[in-house]
């Protein structure tokens, strides 16, 4: 029974000790990149003339209570109005949204109407759809950049022109996303969101785009370019994470992903745990179907190129939550208090079952990760809270990023086990229809 104990004490502390030793690795990284993410953002290109053309799609599906908002905002953009066009993709609404689109007389995709077999699931198979509608060959062109819109986002009427100026000025760039902002912090999740966020914008998006490495793609809120879209099948994407599976395609066919900070899209975050549990649900779902399908890809990729944006984005697509490093330092810190009673109290079957090399390399590499975790969820959440977030009450800020992570726990189990479930695109239903702040 003894030697079964020690077995088993061997096999977690070898377990808890390639853990702690690979999210020390990550967490490394993550602290060398936030680096970039510290001081004043000022444009890195000039503001030009209206050029490039947009066609921008608002992805909708039974979205009656903020669609007719979501436009009104849209038509504020200030832009020159022959450079773009808005279309809605009313993707199989059995509620009033096709009636909204034609009352207040935007141009809709209605894909209940079945012209096209359905590509796909969910959300990027309703943008297949109306790409296919409105013509694959047309719309090259007549356009330079889709945009890619959820129906309840609202938009800073500068987006067209800064996403216009930067995308002249970088060397027309497959894709740019803009800054994703919130449209609602009033509970203690949606302020969770919110300040997530906050935090990835500055310390992981804006310091990736000073660093030249490829930025991530948001789901809403991004430009590509229309002809490396179809050139690669437009949103024909078998996970339910499009906007990931959309990032690494780029970055395997040698295209670049851009970051803009200074023109923002706010999105609704879920009020409900029940409705944000399925909504993370969904994400660590086809974020992990994207991981394990483009692990051999990405690192032939490494070998053959030794390029290392091919390892920044295996680190980024195998790393771990906020969610999971709170549990594993709970896991660690549980078992030094344990070893540490064992040995003040002379139980030296479990301190000789650890063992000595055990302990001197999980104290340190435990102390890191923790320290790390407060870095992340106080130093860069202020930083980030005063200089681009809304909330100004640093302990609720605090307390929502630590519900929203714990919450994630759960959601990336459950994502990581039913990694291969594609199939089915749960919907995350919006109700606000007013920005809680209106940036000048």
């Amino acid at each position: 029974m003894e030697n079964v104990f020690i077995v088993l004490i061997k096999i977690v502390s070898v377990c808890l000790l390639i853990t702690s030793a690979y999210m020390l690795i990550q967490n490394i990284y993550a602290a060398i990149i936030s680096l970039w993410g510290y001081g004043k953002v000022e444009r890195d290109y000039e503001i030009l003339e209206d050029k490039t053309r947009f066609l921008i799609l608002v992805a909708a599906h039974n979205e009656e209570d903020v669609i007719a908002d979501t436009v009104s905002n849209l038509r504020k953009i200030d832009y020159d109005e022959n450079l773009y066009d808005i279309y809605v993709v009313n993707d199989n609404s059995t509620d009033r949204t096709g009636e909204i689109c034609k009352e207040i007389g935007i141009p809709h995709v209605d894909t209940i109407e079945g012209k096209f077999a359905r590509e796909g699931v969910g959300k990027p198979a309703g943008l297949q759809y109306a790409l296919r509608e409105l013509g694959f060959e047309k719309l090259q062109e007549k356009y330079d950049l889709l945009m890619i819109l959820d129906a309840d986002n609202y938009v800073d009427s500068n987006i067209l022109k800064d996403l216009n100026s930067q995308w002249q000025q970088k060397g027309k760039p497959e894709a740019i996303q803009t800054y994703l902002d919130s449209k609602n912090t009033t509970s203690i999740l949606a302020t969770g969101y919110a300040c997530a966020y906050w935090v990835t914008n500055r310390f992981f998006q804006l310091a990736k785009y000073r660093l030249g490495l490829p930025n991530a793609i948001g789901g809403t809120g991004f430009a590509v370019r229309l002809d490396w879209l179809f050139e690669h099948g437009g949103f024909s994407y078998k996970s339910l994470t499009e906007d990931l599976e959309m990032e690494i395609e780029i970055v395997k066919s040698h295209g670049r992903i851009l970051w803009n900070h200074h023109a923002r899209i706010y999105d609704e975050k879920p009020d409900g745990l029940k409705v944000s549990i399925r909504q993370r649900t969904r994400w660590s779902q086809g974020h992990w179907y994207v991981a394990f399908n483009n692990f051999k890809n990405l690192s032939t990729a490494f070998i053959k190129e030794r390029k290392f944006k091919y390892i920044d984005q295996l680190l980024y697509l195998f790393g771990m939550g906020k969610g999971v490093q709170l549990l594993l330092a709970g896991i660690s810190l549980l078992i030094l208090t344990i070893y540490y009673i064992a040995s003040r109290a002379g139980f030296s079957l479990i301190v000789n079952a650890f063992g000595v090399f055990f302990m001197q390399l999980f104290v340190p590499t435990t102390i890191f990760n923790i320290v790390f975790l407060v870095y992340t969820l106080i130093i860069t959440l202020v930083y980030a809270l005063m200089k681009d977030g809304r909330e100004r009450n640093f302990f609720k800020a605090i307390l929502a990023m630590l519900y929203f992570g714990t919450t994630y726990m759960y959601t990336q189990l459950v994502g990581l086990l039913k990694w291969r479930q594609q199939g089915v695109w749960v919907k995350t239903p919006h109700k606000h229809t007013k920005k809680e702040i209106i940036r000048e």
